[in-house]
């Protein structure tokens, strides 16, 4: 039986799949987030959830008092907002050093596997490349590399950077598998058509410059899988009408929008986007497409200025359940906070798409 940490927790999706496992046993979350936790309690009360704020003051101790038992697996996102595209870009940012704070728990916890995902950006960062020496330094072999979430099962084109640590006791190293989805023809939403992926990988996919420029330690970067990948439509497919009775069990309700919102975005094609070119960021006021992907669910996908998460065919932005689906969650997983908190939760959660992942490399690393 493996004992499964996750730090940083949220709403716990990095766990999940361990979760699920009759092998496993997760021990312990934490996050300094009450709506995070209240909101993982509500689907699972009988979990192990601190509130706690990590830094200098939490030891690898505390975290194995609390779980109550040794630790195998330790799991977790450190705050991204100093690394991301869409944030501050400050390597001085006081949030990046719970890098730090996860690497020094870590070596203290000494578990057979570390995995942590971040932005793409944190991987040029002079943190990242400490806590890779220092978990190397402490017996670890380390792979790492940024992945979509949209080549290996998700209808999201969600870039991360994912790392493994294993220790030298496993006599093993992690090896990220190459991508299992990726060919087809799908919609570009810098071309307004559907065309084959090897036309157009940009407009697809969405990737971005700084994901474009990260090389990881992996064997996965710049390859594509056999299976086509999952579309918006094939998503959301199923869904009961907005609004239903049935509709608002499941927080698929129409967030409010102005009635000049509404014109405005009315006249947008299935796939476009409004404004002159130049005159916002590209994906901004923006249709998804049915045969298209998603761009990456943030926290704001409520706000149609924000990204391109207007309806493909509706006059709404993304529902929260939409945009939970599109993260992976089951239509069974309920959001019980305020509607604009729960949005937070979706937005920060980790696509299931690469928790599954995460589960199947440790899996395979650990031997029973």
């Amino acid at each position: 039986m493996l004992n499964i940490v996750e730090l940083y927790s949220g709403t716990g999706r990095s766990a999940e799949p361990f979760r699920r496992s009759k092998s496993c046993t997760v021990k312990l979350l934490v996050d300094c987030n009450a709506d995070a936790r209240d909101n993982y309690l509500l689907n699972h009360p009988k979990a192990t959830y601190e509130l706690r704020n990590i830094g200098s003051s939490t030891s690898g101790a505390w975290v194995r008092e609390k779980a109550g038992s040794r630790v195998d697996v330790l799991l977790g996102c450190p705050p991204c907002q100093g690394f991301s595209d869409a944030g501050t870009r400050d390597v001085a940012d006081r949030r990046n050093s719970h890098l730090a704070h996860f690497a020094r728990i870590a070596v203290d916890l000494a578990p057979s596997m570390v995995a942590m995902e971040n932005v793409p950006g944190a991987a040029l960062s002079p943190q990242f490349l400490r806590l890779v020496q220092r978990l190397e330094a402490a017996g670890y072999a380390v792979v790492w590399d940024v992945l979509n979430s949209a080549h290996y099962g998700s209808a999201q084109s969600r870039q991360r950077l994912v790392l493994f640590a294993a220790h030298k006791r496993l006599r093993k190293t992690p090896v990220i598998p190459t991508p299992t989805h990726g060919s087809g023809r799908y919609f570009s939403y810098s071309l307004g058509r559907v065309v084959d992926i090897a036309d157009d990988p940009v407009g697809i996919l969405g990737i971005t410059p700084t994901s474009g420029s990260v090389v990881g330690r992996g064997e996965a970067a710049g390859r594509i899988g056999r299976k086509p990948m999952t579309t918006v439509g094939q998503a959301l497919k199923g869904l009961p009408r907005c609004g239903s009775s049935s509709a608002r069990a499941i927080n698929h309700v129409a967030w409010s929008h102005t009635s000049n919102m509404i014109e405005r975005m009315s006249a947008v094609p299935e796939g476009g986007r409004h404004g002159e070119k130049g005159k916002y960021f590209s994906q901004a006021y923006g249709r998804l497409h049915r045969r298209g992907l998603a761009r990456t669910i943030t926290t704001n996908f409520a706000n149609p200025g924000s990204g391109r998460f207007w309806h493909p065919t509706q006059e709404r932005t993304l529902t929260l359940r939409e945009a939970a689906r599109l993260q992976g969650f089951d239509d069974s997983y309920q959001f019980g906070g305020l509607p604009s908190h729960d949005a937070v939760l979706v937005g920060n959660a980790l696509d299931a798409a690469l928790a599954d992942l995460k589960y199947r490399i440790i899996r395979s690393t650990i031997a029973e």
